[in-house]
């Protein structure tokens, strides 16, 4: 397996190709994220590589290779680090099957040293992917190391980078926090606030309502307005006719399909590269088209990619992914 997860991702000196049998131009697509954009001295950065078949068919790759490098990081025009240097493997024969229209993941740490194990210093760098170099499949993408500095918004938020989102958000009325200053980050997102957070984030100011269209949702509760003005206009449903479950934890799921229709950011086309959002999932196209603007980003389990739709999201995760959102809408 070791063997397999490294020859996936590979620059090599001998390719061959199988697809039904016949040797082909392969169909495939090669994407590579960092799970942040900028980063603070010795941090880790983390990168998500992501090779996708767009085909009706499936591909398997047989590599025989004798000399690997799965990725490069560079400053400017120079190498930095390679991944996967000093690494020989002698007449190594492999396959990766790549289902159709299936995604397989590999995911690998950087801990901020070249590849003579120096630290490196600040500045902006470029993570190359090679794929399969014959045909020109490659990924690229750029991420910052700095000296970031942030006054915390909340009394319980020391990531500067989740406070960097948080504060344009408060900046702009859409994340208020709780009355003691607090944020909460680990905590479940309700349905109730995510209708909230959505609306808010649409600029959206609700009318004041004298009565309420659910049971379980009386006119004095915080969130009444927002619910009622969210049903009547179509973005957010009750579980039933007359409930709402204003406290029940919204799914990542639920949250990112329900803000990707909001913001009218869903593509007819898209594709979800996730094994365990199905054609059949209700935000199918949602999460692929979220996946493709780099609002979400999944993780890795045995080189499939994994969302984890129906677990529930924590509020620093949705304010992440409503900050991305917004960007991207702009």
């Amino acid at each position: 397996m070791k063997k397999i997860l490294i020859a996936l991702l590979v620059m090599f000196m001998t390719f061959t190709s199988v697809a039904n049998g016949k040797s082909a131009n392969l169909p495939l697509v090669g994407k590579v994220v960092t799970d942040r954009n900028e980063y603070a001295l010795n941090e880790t950065v983390r990168f998500l590589f992501t090779v996708t078949n767009t085909s009706d068919s499936p591909i398997t790759l047989k590599f025989n290779t004798s000399q690997i490098y799965d990725f490069v990081i560079m400053k400017g025009n120079a190498i930095i680090f390679k991944w996967g240097i000093a690494r020989m493997f002698a007449q190594v024969i492999t396959e990766v099957n790549i289902p159709a229209n299936g995604t397989k993941a590999f995911s690998v740490s950087w801990d901020m040293v070249d590849s003579k194990g120096k630290k490196v210093d600040t500045g902006t760098y470029t993570v190359k992917f090679y794929l399969v170099n014959n045909y020109g499949v490659e990924a690229t993408t750029n991420f910052t190391i700095g000296t970031p500095s942030f006054t915390p918004v909340f009394s319980d938020v020391n990531d500067y980078y989740v406070s960097k989102y948080l504060k344009v958000l408060v900046d702009k009325g859409i994340v208020k926090g709780y009355p003691d200053n607090t944020f909460r980050s680990d905590n479940n997102l309700t349905r109730a606030e995510a209708t909230v957070l959505i609306l808010r984030a649409l600029g959206i100011t609700p009318k004041d309502y004298s009565t309420s269209s659910f049971s379980d949702v009386s006119v004095t509760y915080w969130a009444h307005n927002y619910i009622e003005e969210g049903v009547k206009r179509g973005i957010i449903k009750g579980i039933s006719s007359n409930q709402f479950a204003p406290t029940r934890v919204i799914s990542r799921g639920e949250f990112v399909t329900l803000l990707m229709r909001a913001l009218s950011l869903a593509k007819p086309d898209a594709v979800s590269p996730f094994s365990d959002v199905p054609y059949t999932y209700f935000g199918y196209k949602e999460i692929g088209t979220a996946f493709d603007l780099n609002i979400i980003q999944g993780s890795v389990s045995d080189m499939q990619l994994m969302f984890y739709p129906n677990d529930p999201i924590k509020r620093k995760d949705a304010v992440l992914i409503l900050a991305r959102a917004m960007d991207v809408k702009k």
